[in-house]
């Protein structure tokens, strides 16, 4: 969800019941309350407990008379109500539905509340403690605007109603009470209303939040293995790791600079992207990881960033495959393709550069050797050195090359991966 989305939904919420008009965006939102709200209603219930309890002494004070009653009316019925609506809550039936539990617990608590009402004088004292329910209600049991103002207005029409019939009030003091039911229901409601409206543009920012990170981690893993993303997440920097042995692919597609300027920038783009777009999938395929494209050069190494014992193997098998695809493309020229591979095994350091642009690289004279394997190599042939020859010979069918003369290393005895033996199973199989 982007900014553009987030201002759209909240501009289609709708004034009165503060719904998002798209149901999708609503359905997630009641999904993401759903357990706070619980939470919420049960703490109110709670609450609600205490602080009925809490007034008992009051009782004591006002209804020296009725006393019995009264604490029957608070101690016994009012909290027994609580309580056992507290319950029920915790039952998956009713769990998903607080507005029915919040609706039979006020209506219960106005019923008896209108009983300490007939049994006081003067009444006032419990009537401005309705108010206060009324707010409570309005403002803290967790059933939304909508249904907390019906539930609030139903049961203050009730005990307005009761009123005059339970207790003789002159018509000053009767005009005094409806008042302040009618204030605390407005008061509670337009506290709520903008309560909830907060909630649910801070419900649409968090989302937003979400996806941009989304989107931000997603652009990471496509630039640095998942597993190095992880750890910059963490927090941690500096990230270099040394292997004590990896294998290192390098391709590079023949004549590249000839291709190049005989055809158009556009139509060189586009060939790049499908030549390396099927280059990726092989590489997701078996399982290594694709370490950088230079122009026309591909890198790939096996065995990291996550050790694996194959990764030699799984490294011979993707360049068998490379070549084969290839052999199935035409450059923008209409030419077949052919590309040059060159492999080595052994020890590397691998770790995270730059802080504006990440880059995930390799490091240590196997990546070296591997260049040199490739850039000294014919096209066609996957030319792979002495210490990769020697992890693979027993699964794979090698030509000997000869010795080459390696820039840094003097000379070196290099072959050609030909095929996988057939009783050699691949690791990717």
């Amino acid at each position: 969800m982007g900014s553009q989305d987030a201002e759209r939904i909240a501009a289609g919420m709708r004034r009165l019941t503060l719904q998002f008009s798209d149901p999708d965006v609503e359905q997630r939102y009641r999904s993401t309350r759903a357990e706070s709200d619980l939470r919420r209603m049960r703490l109110s219930l709670g609450a609600g407990i205490v602080i009925n309890i809490g007034f008992a002494p009051l009782d004591y004070l006002v209804l020296s008379q009725n006393l019995t009653v009264a604490l029957i009316v608070r101690i016994a019925a009012i909290t027994i109500l609580f309580v056992g609506v507290l319950g029920l809550s915790w039952l998956g039936h009713f769990r998903t539905r607080l507005g029915y539990l919040a609706a039979f617990a006020i209506l219960g608590f106005t019923l008896l509340y209108a009983a300490l009402i007939a049994q006081s004088k003067p009444p006032d004292v419990y009537l401005s403690g309705y108010v206060l329910v009324i707010l409570f209600l309005l403002v803290f049991v967790p059933v939304g605007f909508v249904n907390a103002s019906a539930i609030s207005w139903v049961c203050t029409v009730i005990f307005a109603a009761l009123t005059p019939l339970i207790r003789t009030i002159d018509l000053g003091s009767l005009l005094t009470i409806y008042c302040q039911f009618v204030a605390a229901n407005l008061m509670g409601m337009f506290a709520l209303y903008w309560m909830e409206r907060l909630h649910r543009l801070d419900y649409l920012s968090v989302q937003e939040i979400a996806d941009e990170r989304s989107r931000y981690r997603a652009l990471l893993t496509r630039i640095l293995p998942s597993s190095i993303v992880e750890r910059l997440e963490g927090g941690e920097e500096g990230i270099a790791d040394d292997y004590a042995e990896s294998t290192v692919l390098f391709a590079d597609i023949v004549g590249f600079t000839e291709i190049s300027t005989r055809s158009q920038p556009a139509a060189m783009v586009a060939f790049l992207n499908r030549v390396f777009g099927r280059y990726d999938e092989l590489v997701a395929r078996h399982g290594v990881e694709k370490i950088k494209t230079i122009g026309d050069a591909y890198m790939v190494a096996g065995g990291l960033p996550e050790a694996r014992p194959d990764h030699a193997e799984a490294i011979a098998d993707l360049a068998l495959d490379m070549l084969s695809e290839t052999k199935r493309m035409d450059g923008p020229d209409g030419n077949p393709v052919q590309i040059r591979i060159g492999i080595d095994t052994g020890p590397l350091t691998a770790g995270v550069i730059g802080e504006s642009r990440f880059l995930y690289d390799l490091w240590g004279d196997t990546v070296n050797t591997a260049s040199r394997m490739e850039s000294q190599g014919a096209p066609g042939r996957v030319q792979v050195s002495e210490t990769a020859y020697q992890r693979l010979r027993a699964k794979y069918r090698f030509k000997p090359l000869g010795e080459i003369d390696v820039k840094g290393k003097g000379s070196m005895a290099t072959w050609q991966l030909v095929d996988r033996l057939p009783d050699a199973a691949s690791p990717t199989a």
